[in-house]
């Protein structure tokens, strides 16, 4: 009786002879050195592709911008000697009242205008089944007021007596709304210069703060246009400067 099998011996598994063939070990062991080294230079040639290509991804990145940025240059060049040639041929009186909403920001103003102000609803009366959203003001709806009153002729707008520039964000956080980086709360008070007949127009008749109106009269909503003889805005206290990104030129 033997011990265990030898080569060449028929082993039994499950009760079928299996053969063990003689010579084919060595083939093998060849075969899968073969399919290792081919793996491995395999391996090593994409990941040097992949290293050719981030960097030059990151050059033709690099590149890009700076041509970029030589364009929006010579676009402001170009921008700048036109604006000269322009105030060489308009006197210079006419050229005070011809100011864009960007530079008149930078100055106080004053004149005729609207005043609109927006509050919550009364809490101590809920009626039945209404949805609490809307007893609240909403962003929407001083957005609403504002483009009202920006397509009325607006020639400049305060919310909450924060003077609004071109870059001004008027965003609603939780029950308060924050104007340039500021939260404030209700009511909310959304004033412009302008034609005071032109701005009223506008703003009662825009089919958003109609609809606004309605809710006005269903929930209680507050709402009061006023007009005024003269009304004063500050100048923005906001940096109007442009900036972008540059590329940074690595010495060496």
């Amino acid at each position: 009786m033997k011990a265990c099998s030898q080569p060449g011996d028929d082993v039994k598994l499950f009760g079928r002879p299996l053969k063990r063939p003689r010579g084919r070990t060595l083939r093998s062991a060849a075969s899968v050195l073969l399919v290792t080294t081919a793996s491995g230079i395999l391996f090593v040639a994409s990941a040097h592709s992949n290293s050719e290509t981030r960097s030059q991804t990151h050059v033709d990145l690099a590149g890009l911008v700076g041509h970029r940025q030589n364009e929006v240059k010579e676009l402001q060049d170009s921008v700048a000697s036109l604006k000269d040639q322009i105030a060489g041929h308009v006197p210079a009186t006419s050229q005070q009242g011809s100011d864009t909403v960007d530079e008149l920001s930078k100055h106080p103003v004053s004149g005729p205008g609207i005043t609109v102000t927006l509050s919550d609803a009364p809490t101590d009366t809920v009626p039945d089944n209404v949805n609490p959203n809307d007893l609240v003001i909403h962003q929407q709806d001083i957005d609403d007021v504002m483009n009202a009153m920006w397509e009325g002729g607006a020639e400049a707008m305060t919310v909450q007596g924060v003077r609004i520039a071109p870059r001004t964000v008027v965003r609603c956080i939780g029950n308060v709304i924050l104007v340039g980086g500021t939260s404030y709360s209700p009511p909310y008070k959304i004033s412009a210069i302008g034609n005071v007949n032109q701005l009223r127009n506008s703003v009662e008749t825009n089919p958003r703060v109609v609809n606004y109106q309605r809710y006005v009269a269903r929930y209680g909503l507050g709402w009061d246009l006023k007009t005024s003889d003269n009304l004063e805005f500050p100048a923005s206290a906001q940096d109007l400067s442009l900036r972008y990104a540059q590329v940074v030129k690595e010495n060496g």
